[in-house]
C-alpha cells in the first residue's frame, strides 16, 4: 500500500476518532471561555489572543466532526489554525516588546 492509499484509507476506529474530536472540541471551548474570563478581568490582549486561539482550534475540530472522513483535513482549516498561532505569537511579541 502506498502513501496515497494509506492517506485515503477509512478510519480504523471511527467511534474513537469521533469521540476524541468531540472531546478536543469541548476542551478547547472550555479553555477559550477560561481565557475570555481572564481577559474580561484584566483587558490584557494576550488572554484575548489565547481565547481566540482555542476557539479557532475547537471550531476547526468541530468542522472535522461533520466531515465524511475527519482524518482528512481540509486545507483551509490548516490556514485557520496557522492564523490562530500567528495571533498568539503577535500578542506575545507585543506584550514583551511594549514600551513601558
Amino acid at each position: 500500500m502506498n502513501a496515497h492509499q494509506l492517506l485515503l484509507a477509512p478510519m480504523a476506529h471511527p467511534r474513537l476518532d469521533l469521540f476524541l474530536l468531540g472531546y478536543i472540541t469541548a476542551v478547547s471551548a472550555v479553555a477559550a471561555l477560561f481565557f475570555l474570563r481572564f481577559w474580561k478581568q484584566t483587558r490584557d490582549l494576550l488572554f484575548l489572543a489565547f481565547a481566540a486561539f482555542f476557539a479557532i482550534q475547537g471550531a476547526t475540530r468541530a468542522l472535522g466532526l461533520s466531515a465524511a472522513n475527519p482524518n482528512l483535513a481540509v486545507g483551509w482549516t490548516y490556514i485557520l489554525r496557522l492564523l490562530a498561532v500567528v495571533l498568539v505569537v503577535i500578542a506575545i511579541l507585543r506584550k514583551n516588546f511594549r514600551r513601558a
